[in-house]
């Protein structure tokens, strides 16, 4: 396959030229601004400061950050890790106003630690899908992130690759898949429990056989799963559609599956702290991810599918979706990981 088309050069010349303007722009904002009011040992008063804990690549994050900085006045204080990770630190530093904003995760993630969340209904909640609404307004989605499965083209054919998901199983492909801590990552938390929607009766059974396939050999985290693929280490992985069009469109010599039975597609998402020390400027936060201008954006430029209704996607290959239930994901989580881990250190075995 190849990336979804483009909607002609001249479109993205523009979208360049108003990523870099508005870099640009904020880049000066903060020079200026915060750099001046640190010159003078002046310090920003509160309502021009936001505190963001992401799991986002910088890639994402940066021209996001920069364009709100420069939108809004608001400066951000940018702390980033796992999404596992970062969740952790947001439990830990509950109570202690040290955080407004988790960006990123799985919203599964995010419901299950919706305790530590303030709920708030966006002012586009209207124009966000049904099925990407949190059923309390404990989180707002970002983007539709579709599972898909990727191979390195000089290691295998289109005939070779892997189809489905029970392939994955078997034998066949024990010790050449590349996967990620799923104590780090939680698009592998999002793939345990694809696998196990498809496996009803037989969950624990289904985790034994993709433990076994793994040969308890796990990445450090997603973007290590890229290259493993890339560098032969593994001959497929599975990913987010989003991360495979990306390497491609570097030129790596990569292709990726739609998984026959269907895939997930779990959105990720942005949520308030709970007694977030900026909940004014958290919520303009959750508005701006979800605003026309910011959508549009990680369509054409992240290669991300919209929550919006009211915007279309990328044009990528259409597929049966897997119903999974946020709710239910949170609910299991800690319980899966558990087992998950015990089934790691054994190899599956």
């Amino acid at each position: 396959m190849r990336p979804p088309d483009s909607e002609g050069a001249e479109r993205r010349l523009c979208l360049l030229f108003l990523v870099l303007s508005l870099f640009f722009s904020a880049s000066l904002l903060l020079s200026c601004g915060r750099g001046d009011a640190e010159r003078r040992g002046e310090t920003l008063p509160e309502e021009r400061k936001l505190i963001v804990y992401t799991s986002h690549k910088e890639e994402v994050y940066r021209p996001l950050i920069l364009e709100f900085e420069a939108k809004t006045g608001i400066f951000v204080e940018l702390h980033a890790g796992g999404s596992t990770e970062m969740l952790k630190r947001l439990e830990e530093d509950s109570g202690y106003s040290e955080c407004d904003i988790m960006f990123g995760g799985g919203v599964e993630l995010l419901e299950a630690d919706k305790e530590f969340l303030e709920p708030y209904r966006s002012s586009y909640a209207d124009q966000i899908a049904g099925r990407f609404l949190s059923s309390d307004d404990s989180w707002t989605a970002f983007t539709e992130l579709p599972l898909v499965f990727i191979y390195n083209n000089k290691l295998l054919s289109e005939g070779e690759a892997p189809k489905s998901w029970r392939e994955l199983l078997t034998e066949r492909w024990r010790g050449r898949i590349a996967f990620a801590d799923p104590e780090r990552s939680g698009t592998s938390y999002t793939i345990l429990q694809t696998i196990l929607s498809l496996c009803p009766g037989r969950e624990d059974e289904a985790l034994e056989d993709f433990a076994r396939a793994l040969s308890g050999e796990s990445a450090g985290g997603s973007g290590e799963v890229l290259s493993e693929v890339e560098s032969g280490e593994k001959l497929m992985g599975i990913t987010l559609e989003e991360s495979a069009w990306k390497e491609i469109a570097r030129g790596e010599d990569l292709s990726l599956v739609y998984p026959e039975e269907g895939s997930s597609a779990v959105p990720d998402g942005v949520a308030i702290a709970k007694n977030a020390p900026h909940p004014e400027n958290a919520r303009r936060f959750v508005d701006f991810c979800v605003s026309d201008e910011v959508q549009r954006y990680a369509v054409d430029e992240l290669y991300r599918r919209p929550v919006r209704t009211d915007i279309p996607g990328p044009g990528g290959e259409d597929f049966p979706v897997l119903p999974l239930s946020i709710e239910k994901m949170g609910r299991e989580k800690n319980a899966l990981l558990e087992r998950w881990a015990e089934l790691s250190k054994g190899g599956g075995e």
